[in-house]
């Protein structure tokens, strides 16, 4: 088993998958060792395990292959198709936004063909301002516009390519008209989904506080829409996380509550049907019912097959009664969770789930000791210190009271807080109003208890981001630590934990910088690094779902540690380049502010880009170079631009100039040349003119753009004129952040996507 665990995992890291003919003389050759098994009687363990890593290969590169087959390719132009099919999923409502997904019909009932010829089956569409309700298990007809299902590519940054991928889908889009064909689809595949829809509706419809609605919903649907910021707070600071998303600790309580059930109706029928006592199937197969139920009234999601997977392989022996170890249910949980979802490895809650697990284990089973209190508090102590490493690796923070919390949390959940919710469910059958009561009270205690163990500040928040040695060591620490046989050594672990406590900052040296031009989509946000001090020109775009630099930008300067900006400039008031200070100035300290826009500086108190005005920082040298009255005066040539300097290395990031005051810069500079030159206006035909080309002599341009965005940025015209002057070229399309490091290796540029290439993703 360990064999096709790995094998799976292995092609999961690959840039590029198995070609079919590699593929085909692997199953050769796993035949050859199949037919060649006896006589290799005193290697039978090595070939075992060879033949399962073959295994587990092949099947993670034939998944891959026809996951890859029906998706759109990730350098395809949108387009817009007529589709029919399903809503095959509970939709997710915000803002006047609908979000669903959407099951396409076999191709020869539409025309979900793509260019490229693959057949879409799988979309995640966005309806703005719907004027009907959408409904899991309705047939539709729909007019769509549908892009290849990219994501941004950051440091940090969530990887959203991976999660498409991951929850196959093969587009995503927006609609342009809607034909309603059937209010209800008979095909059993939907049927949970619509239960989902109508119970969300009956709670929805109840006299509930709108807390209670989130929390309910959150416990019950596996729907986390509801909950806001203020409560994900309270969770991540007393590390409850796992208590409001539906995961292996509700499966398994939902296995128990099975479980008791089961027990209770086989000691009732033990004493009326002789033999029906020793029935061991009285007890799991209820156990594994209630289970199951409650996975599917949860969406089936990610989380909840990962649980009720590893339920499956804990008690089907108990069913079968055969003597199976529980490393070996182990093993067979995590075989059975990448056979399911092949990119497990890249979701934190795998890790954390077969970690938490795997140190109860070694807890429970050396636990000799008698009582309740004592066992419980040495296994909340495993898990915690063998969940550290994990939860600093993949979030970036631990909270130092989550012991303590879950030491009364997880029973209050398991024996008060659940029940009492499906208490107060039923009531409100009954009586709507005494069973809303009941679930505001529980609802209202919950969320008061945690408050009241936040610490002020984040003081109970330990925030780290180590690199993935300084956790592999922090956790064989933690694994010391937890083995009963290795107390002699557990001294070791404290230098086995400095690499944790004290990581190692990536840092430019004195007189060199680190610029990264993040993947903002259609928009401009640049990160400047020095030894010691750190500037940001521009934000990103702001939409109504949200700043994009909430979701790129925040996320890289937690990354790196960064937790002051000494300068942000903001160019000009342009959405695409203001649109994210909010969200950035609420989550970061702000030491000084510079924009070339008026209204922006009289609005957020800001001082103006002089022209001429400069600084240095650690030998690194800054200026703003823009004319100090460019004309004409329109918002895009009031842009700060700015020249950073180190060494043989220039920078110049001109906002969103056009070619009048490219002109002026030139007069006024006539001599300036440039390493890396960001396209103005991310490529517009009305900057980046010739003479602005030829007098900079960039060695590189640099484009931040959206793909496929509708302005057909980078024009044409620039492209064809840097084509003629033979300067290479990046993009944040292709190559994702651009990295661009100056030093005594000289001026080199590093495309993130490049970085993290995988078989599925783009670059």
């Amino acid at each position: 088993m360990i064999g096709i665990a790995f094998g799976v995992m292995l092609v999961a890291l690959l840039p590029q998958l198995l070609s079919f003919s590699l593929i085909a003389l692997l199953v050769v050759l796993l035949a050859l060792l199949f037919a060649a098994q006896s006589k290799l009687r005193f290697r039978r363990k090595v070939s075992s395990q060879l033949m399962g890593l073959l295994i587990g290969i092949l099947y993670a590169s034939v998944w891959g292959h026809l996951n890859l087959s029906h998706r759109m390719p990730l350098n395809m132009p949108t387009q817009v198709l007529t589709v029919e099919g399903v809503v095959s999923h509970l939709p997710e409502s915000r803002a006047g936004l609908l979000r669903f997904r959407f099951e396409i019909d076999e191709p020869s009932s539409n025309s979900s063909a793509t260019q490229s010829g693959a057949q879409l089956k799988h979309l995640l569409l966005s309806w703005y301002r719907p004027d009907q309700e959408v409904q899991p298990g309705q047939r539709w007809r729909l007019t769509v516009r549908v892009k290849p299902p990219r994501g941004y590519m950051n440091p940090g940054g969530h990887d959203y390519e991976t999660f498409l991928f991951a929850q196959q889908i093969d587009a995503k889009g927006y609609l342009l008209n809607a034909e309603l064909l059937a209010d209800v689809e008979t095909d059993f595949r939907y049927t949970a989904e619509r239960v989902r829809y109508q119970v969300r509706g009956w709670l929805m419809s109840l006299p509930l506080s709108s807390t209670t609605q989130a929390t309910v919903r959150a416990l019950v649907l596996g729907d986390k829409q509801g909950l806001d910021d203020g409560q994900w707070r309270i969770l991540r600071q007393t590390g409850t996380v796992h208590l409001a998303v539906i995961s292996g600790l509700h499966i398994g309580i939902a296995c128990l509550l099975g479980y008791i059930a089961g027990a209770i109706f086989q000691r009732l029928a033990g004493r009326f049907v002789q033999g029906c006592a020793d029935v061991r199937g009285y007890r799991v197969i209820p156990a594994l019912a209630f289970a199951s139920a409650y996975a599917l009234l949860a969406g089936f999601s990610v989380p909840t097959q990962r649980a009720l997977i590893m339920a499956l392989a804990m008690l089907l022996p108990v069913l079968i009664n055969r003597a199976v170890s529980v490393w070996q249910r182990f093993l067979l949980a995590l075989v059975g969770v990448l056979l399911v979802q092949p990119l497990s490895i890249y979701q934190p809650g795998f890790w954390l789930s077969f970690g938490a697990v795997a140190a109860l284990l070694l807890t429970v089973t050396r636990e000799d000791s008698t009582g309740f209190v004592k066992p419980l508090i040495k296994t909340q102590l495993a898990v915690f210190f063998g969940l550290s490493p994990l939860l600093l690796l993949w979030m970036g923070q631990v909270a130092v009271v989550a012991p303590l919390v879950n030491l009364i949390a997880i029973p209050a959940l398991t024996f008060i807080m659940l029940p009492g919710v499906l208490l107060g469910l039923l009531l409100c059958l009954m009586d709507p109003f005494a069973g809303a009561a009941l679930l505001n009270f529980l609802s209202d205690s919950f969320w008061y208890s945690l408050q009241q163990v936040v610490l002020p500040d984040e003081q109970g928040i330990i925030v780290l981001h180590p690199s993935l040695m300084a956790a592999l060591l922090a956790s064989l620490a933690a694994l010391i630590l937890i083995l009963p046989g290795w107390i002699g050594v557990r001294g070791f672990t404290l230098f086995l934990l400095v690499a944790l406590i004290f990581p190692i900052r990536e840092r430019p040296q004195q007189g060199a910088f680190r610029a990264t031009v993040l993947d903002v989509g259609q928009g401009l946000s640049v990160l400047i690094e020095t030894e010691h001090k750190t500037l940001l020109y521009d934000t990103g775009a702001a939409y109504p779902s949200g700043s994009v630099a909430r979701y790129t930008l925040l996320p890289v300067l937690e990354q790196r540690g960064i937790k002051r900006l000494d300068r942000l400039v903001i160019s000009h008031k342009d959405n695409d380049h203001a649109g994210g200070y909010r969200d950035l100035v609420a989550a970061v300290e702000v030491d000084s502010f510079h924009t070339g826009s008026p209204l922006l500086k009289r609005r957020f108190d800001g001082e103006p880009c002089h022209s001429g005005a400069g600084w240095e920082w650690g030998g690194v040298r800054f200026s703003y170079i823009q004319p100090s009255d460019p004309q004409p005066m329109s918002e895009n040539n009031r842009s700060c631009v700015l020249l950073v300097q180190a060494g043989d290395c220039r920078l110049i990031i001109p906002g969103d100039i056009e070619s009048s005051v490219e002109a002026q810069i030139i007069r006024g500079n006539p001599d300036l040349k440039v390493n890396w030159l960001v396209a103005a206006h991310h490529g517009s035909r009305f900057s980046s003119s010739d003479l602005w080309l030829r007098s900079l002599e960039p060695d590189r341009v640099l484009f931040s753009a959206g793909f496929g965005n509708s302005y057909g940025h980078p024009a044409e015209d620039v492209v064809r004129r840097l084509e003629v002057l033979k300067v290479p070229m990046d993009s944040t399309v292709e190559g994702g952040a651009l990295i661009l490091t100056s030093g005594l290796g000289g001026c080199d540029t590093h495309r993130f996507r490049e970085q993290k290439k995988r078989y599925w993703t783009a670059g």
